[in-house]
């Protein structure tokens, strides 16, 4: 398997796990400058792979600058949010959030973002599984293989998904 196809596999994966609208995986390019859009699933996909966005730019960038997870529930009343981008894929969300991923050194690989979960709890809990799951992206960028201990997990994320969803309702 392709390291892209794996990508591609775990973006849809955490889009199934969140119920979102959309999902996608921005990576940094070399020089930290930007990322760049290489994997997406749902609304707008299409449109979004190999969009290129500063750093500097959308919650994305915010999120990859300042190395923090991030979620707004109303993206209109965020400064941070790049409204043009996500008018360009044909789709703006209401709900965001995104997660950073670092290699060993700690240096942003990348930023995986959820456009509006369908799931809710309360507190920061989708935040904080999100922020988990970004930890896994780094091995298929660097292996290129999926494992079965990649496969378990993913299996336990929507387990634990499925729990949490159960326990609201």
């Amino acid at each position: 398997m392709r390291g892209d196809e794996g990508l591609s596999r775990s973006v849809s994966a955490v889009r199934q796990l969140f119920d979102a609208a959309a999902c996608s995986c921005a990576l940094a390019n070399p020089d930290g400058s930007s990322l760049s859009f290489a994997a997406a699933e749902g609304i707008g996909a299409g449109a979004i792979i190999g969009v290129e966005v500063p750093v500097d730019r959308g919650l994305v960038g915010w999120a990859a600058m300042s190395g923090q997870p991030v979620g707004v529930s109303d993206v209109r009343a965020d400064p941070r949010f790049a409204r043009d981008i996500a008018e360009r894929t044909g789709y703006v969300p209401t709900t965001i959030l995104a997660a950073p991923f670092f290699d060993s050194a700690w240096d942003v690989l990348g930023v995986i973002e959820v456009l509006d979960p369908g799931v809710t709890a309360p507190g920061n809990w989708a935040l904080d599984v999100l922020g988990t799951l970004a930890a896994m992206f780094p091995p298929l960028l660097a292996t290129n293989v999926v494992t079965p201990a990649d496969l378990r997990l993913a299996q336990l994320g929507r387990r634990v998904s499925e729990l949490v969803q159960a326990h609201h309702e």
